[in-house]
Formats: C-alpha cells, sequence, structure tokens
C-alpha cells in the first residue's frame, strides 16, 4: 500500500498546491501564468505516462488473448483425447464383457449338453423310438446359443455402463468438495 501512495504522491501534492492556489483572494498575473504553466507541465507529464500505461497494457493484453487463444486450443485437443479415451475404453469394456459373456454361456451350453446326454436323452431314447428327437433337441439348444449370448452381453453392459456413471458422479462429487474447499482456502488466505 505504501508503493502506491509514493506513486500518487507527486499528484497528489500537485493537486493539493492548486487547490491552495484557488482558495487566496489575490492574483497576479505573472502568479496566474506560474501556475498555469506548472498545471500545463503536470498534465503533460500525465499524459505521458497514461500513453505508456495504455501500451504497457496494449501489450499485456495481447499476450493475454493469445494464451487464451493457445489455452481454448489445449483445451479442444484435450476434449478430444478424453472423447477418443472414452472410446476406446467403451470398446475394451465391450470386448471384456462379450468375452465373459461367451464364457458365461459357454458354461451353461456345456452343462445342457451334459444334462441332456445324462438325463433327457435316456428318457427321450426310453419313450420314444426316434432318433431326431433328441438331435433335435440339441439343435434348438445350438440355436439358442446366440441369443442367450447376447442376452447375457446386453445385461452386462448395462451393469458395467450402471457402474460407470456411479463413479463418474462419485467422482463429480469429489472434485466439487475438492473444489469448493479450495475455494474456502483461498478467501480464507486473501
Amino acid at each position: 500500500m505504501a508503493e502506491k501512495t509514493n506513486i500518487y504522491q507527486k499528484e497528489l501534492e500537485n493537486l493539493q498546491q492548486g487547490k491552495d492556489f484557488l482558495k487566496r483572494k489575490e492574483y497576479s498575473k505573472m502568479d496566474i501564468q506560474l501556475e498555469f504553466k506548472k498545471m500545463v507541465e503536470n498534465y503533460e507529464e500525465l499524459v505521458d505516462q497514461v500513453k505508456i500505461i495504455t501500451k504497457i497494457s496494449d501489450r499485456l493484453q495481447k499476450k493475454l488473448n493469445k494464451t487464451n487463444e493457445k489455452l481454448a486450443d489445449i483445451n479442444d485437443q484435450l476434449n478430444d483425447k478424453n472423447i477418443q479415451l472414452n472410446e476406446t475404453i467403451d470398446a475394451l469394456t465391450e470386448a471384456k464383457i462379450g468375452r465373459r459373456a461367451s464364457t458365461i454361456v459357454l458354461v451353461i451350453v456345456v452343462i445342457l449338453f451334459l444334462l441332456s446326454e445324462a438325463w433327457i436323452e435316456p428318457i427321450i431314447e426310453a419313450n420314444f423310438d426316434n432318433f431326431f428327437i433328441g438331435l433335435g433337441l440339441k439343435f434348438v439348444m445350438a440355436l439358442l446359443i446366440k441369443p442367450a449370448e447376447t442376452l447375457t452381453e446386453r445385461y452386462l453392459l448395462r451393469k458395467a455402463r450402471k457402474e460407470q456413471i456411479r463413479k463418474m458422479e462419485k467422482n463429480k462429487i469429489v472434485a466439487s468438495t475438492k473444489s469448493n474447499t479450495h475455494k474456502r482456502r483461498k478467501f480464507k488466505s486473501s
């Protein structure tokens, strides 16, 4: 604060001298000319200072504008990379879930096949004298493999997306809390 007072001290003194001059009751022509000359010189000095300050301000504003443009470009690039990263993560998640769904369905098919061979096939052979009924049953099981895999995959994807949304909401809450804490600390320190 002391520096600001020093910066304007000369101007404040000149202003006070002008006010004191106006309070006088009598003026000579020479006094008026001298006071006016001082006022013009002071004003000229102030105009020069304003020009310098304006030039500096303009340069700083240009630098600030360039920096803001660079930041906007970097921000756009980060957003693009973030989108690419999310798409890659989604693709990897879908592939992982697809493999998991295939494994689950394969296990179910093997279990159904073993059940069919161990229990259902002997019942069909004992009650029906036709080989094609057992073959038809196995054919129906084979046709249901792909729809079962698709349904399992959709279920697992929905579950993974819900988990991802839950994590994102949790991260937003944590980020918001951190931001508010930072703002409070900044406010307290100022």
